[in-house]
């Protein structure tokens, strides 16, 4: 029997065929690629979930209304690769902070380092207010990752613009006007990122110790890190997590940290690691020129 399709069918079922082979391809490629490398702390169950499901969560508050278009609208965001590297070091960061937690007795929200700066008779009136606000945005933006959602006046100002453009290019697939809504009344300052770098800058010579995780917990240490290697902190985030040490060891080393204090802070990170990684160079320059010469 031979079954005749309608154009608008026949186009319909090419586009779903499409899809099909889409995902496919995509499939084999992760699949190989898994085969190749074997189990990963960067790609784990876990990890892959917290991603798509932060994702979807963006897609379902620009979408607004529209349900339709919010699977599809994960799909694109997460087809952009800065906003997949920044869901994915959240990710790692909520993984870790978590196990942080269990294992080393870490506040996941009130470390040594914040709690000092709340007292205004120590730190000032503008610092411990400032220590206020990070305290209350990470327990809030802590809370939201944990259960994999994310405020989408927390992305950074760059990549709520592009996630504004997927959205109006996702519309556009669908012959839809984008209407302009606006993502953010918060001002980039304000996000839980932004108060973090804002504290940092506000510690002075005491800036030391927010290069000690016991000290500083996760997320600022993260934050600490990242500025002092003069590197993103999504990357610095996805170091913590890499299978092998060596691009944490000399993320370490980059930010200034002697041998001994650099040993120090990996073996707390990555108790199975090897100290003498942070040995592979002998000063912070030598550091960065390396990170520098094999960055993807």
């Amino acid at each position: 029997m031979v079954l005749t399709l309608g154009a608008d069918r026949a186009g319909d079922a090419k586009e779903a065929l499409a899809g099909a082979e889409h995902r496919l391809v995509t499939g084999l490629a992760l699949l190989e690629r898994h085969a190749v490398l074997g189990p990963s702390r960067l790609i784990d169950d876990e990890t892959v979930a917290r991603v798509r499901a932060l994702a979807g969560d963006l897609a379902r508050q620009l979408a607004g209304e529209d349900h339709g278009l919010a699977e599809r609208l994960r799909d694109m965001l997460l087809a952009h690769r800065p906003i997949l590297l920044h869901l994915h070091a959240l990710a790692i960061e909520t993984r870790l902070t978590i196990a942080l937690a269990v294992h080393r007795g870490l506040d996941p929200v009130l470390p040594p380092l914040v709690e000092h700066r709340l007292d205004p008779a120590a730190a000032g009136h503008d610092v411990a207010a400032l220590a206020a606000a990070m305290l209350a945005a990470q327990s809030r933006i802590g809370q939201c990752l944990r259960q994999m959602r994310l405020p989408i006046d927390e992305l950074p100002a760059d990549l709520q613009h592009l996630a504004r453009a997927t959205r109006a290019a996702a519309r556009a697939e669908h012959g839809q006007l984008d209407d302009a809504t606006p993502l953010s009344g918060k001002a980039e300052p304000e996000t839980r990122l932004g108060l973090l770098r804002r504290l940092l800058a506000s510690l002075g010579d005491d800036i030391t110790r927010a290069l000690q995780i016991d000290q500083a917990g996760l997320p600022l240490f993260l934050s600490a890190l990242a500025l002092a290697s003069g590197h993103p902190r999504e990357r610095v985030a996805l170091a913590l997590a890499e299978d092998h040490a060596v691009r944490l060891a000399l993320l370490l080393r980059a930010a200034g940290l002697s041998g001994v204090e650099a040993a120090a802070q990996l073996l707390a990170i990555r108790p199975e690691a090897d100290a003498a990684l942070v040995m592979l160079v002998e000063q912070a320059g030598a550091a960065d020129a390396l990170l520098g010469e094999v960055s993807a």
